[in-house]
């Protein structure tokens, strides 16, 4: 039916692009969400979803590219479920993110109209990644190693990722070799790799002991413990919240969801005394080892998960709070007990805009103002990325 409207299509003008990585058209009074769609584009677009207030709909061909459109990089682009933009220039990536932060942010907080939000693009926005989580199955000849279809549980094989460091899509190869090798288990699963292209050496499933260099500070790390992924940025990333303790009481400071330690370590050149908690075993022992690494004595290692530990510590008088949860944010209990022990300064770290402002909204603006907003993209070629907020106490 090349050249006419198939039956149950419309054709969309697509205006901007949402938190969720789709496009966003209207029809007939109704908003149209269209994966892999760019603003501008005017669509020929199927619904696949229908509900009172909204359409979700696949795009059937294209009638007029928008501004910026661009040839994927990967082969697997639109079946694979990790990359959302790869058909859009970079530097639209970057602005749609930072256009997605000012409008949640804003609408959940009006009071922060007319407070400035920027979005650091990534000096990469290919081959930047230095960690993955794969998903394997099978064995022999037929073994699929790579990551899940969009909007599915099937794995989709590849054998190179255009994001991954050289040294990580080595270690997809040699994951690769061990999954097609006799003896190989047959269920399937999901392992972690990891590089350090510093080192030149990369890593699968947990053995291995990698180390990271980052502002002055050596990390080890392993690949099943938490450690952000993009490597030109997380330096940046570092530096945006130390600064944020440049005006606090340097008495003590709490790093809660630690990790390895990339902001413990900084923080601990400026507080007398750093708590930091972290629920991972493994995370916490390198944690423990990269302190000691750097000298800092004064670094106080909790291995416990955040909400128990805080449920059951005793208020503290601390200057700075830094919180780095995973997507799904801190939660109610996280958040009360910050209401109750009124830090100074709260710097929050989120990987999703959503859980960050649902997780503020029992803050502010009653007990805290948001004094800045800084968003970097972690995660180019995806709609995902960083955002660092700095509260100050009402």
């Amino acid at each position: 039916m090349d050249g006419e409207e198939m039956p149950h299509t419309f054709t969309l003008r697509i205006e901007r692009l949402v938190y969720g990585g789709a496009g966003l058209g209207r029809h007939e009074g109704k908003v149209v969400f269209v994966p892999f769609s760019a603003p501008g584009d005017t669509l020929l677009v199927r619904p696949v979803e229908e509900k009172k207030n909204f359409v979700r709909a696949s795009a059937v061909r294209i009638l007029d590219p928008g501004p910026g459109r661009t040839d994927p990089a990967c082969p697997h682009f639109g079946a694979c479920g990790g990359c959302h933009w790869q058909h859009l220039e970079y530097a639209r990536q970057v602005e749609a993110k930072r256009g997605i932060l000012e409008e949640l942010l804003h609408h959940r907080f009006p009071e922060t109209a007319g407070l400035p939000v920027s979005m650091a693009p990534s000096p990469q926005p290919f081959g930047y990644r230095s960690r993955a989580r794969m998903r394997f199955a099978g064995t022999g000849a037929g073994a699929a190693v790579g990551f899940f279809r969009g909007g599915s549980h099937t794995i989709l094989d590849i054998d190179h990722c255009p994001l991954f460091q050289p040294s990580l899509n080595e270690a997809l190869k040699a994951l690769r070799v061990r999954r097609r090798s006799p003896g190989a288990e047959r269920e399937p699963g999901e392992i972690d790799i990891a590089c350090s292209e510093q080192e030149g050496a990369w890593a699968v499933g947990p053995g291995r002991t990698l180390r990271r260099q980052v502002g002055g500070f050596t990390y080890r790390l392993t690949p099943d413990v938490f450690f952000q992924a993009n490597d030109f940025l997380v330096e940046d990333l570092a530096v945006l919240v130390d600064a944020a303790a440049r005006d606090c009481d340097p008495a003590a400071a709490l790093d809660l969801y630690a990790g390895v330690g990339v902001f413990s370590l900084p923080l601990a050149r400026t507080f007398r005394k750093v708590v930091a908690v972290e629920g991972s075993p493994s995370a916490c022992r390198l944690l423990q080892s990269n302190a000691a690494g750097a000298g800092f004595g004064h670094l106080q290692t909790v291995c416990a998960d955040v909400a128990d530990w805080m449920q059951g510590a005793e208020a503290r008088d601390f200057g700075l709070v830094v919180l780095d949860p995973p997507r799904t944010g801190a939660g109610e209990r996280v958040m009360e007990q910050l209401r109750r022990w009124r830090p100074g300064t709260i710097t929050y770290v989120s990987c999703d805009p959503q859980t960050l402002c649902r997780d503020l909204a029992r803050l502010v603006p009653d007990h805290y103002r948001i004094d800045s907003v800084a968003g970097l993209d972690l995660f180019p070629q995806s709609y995902h990325f960083e955002t660092v907020v700095r509260l100050a106490r009402v």
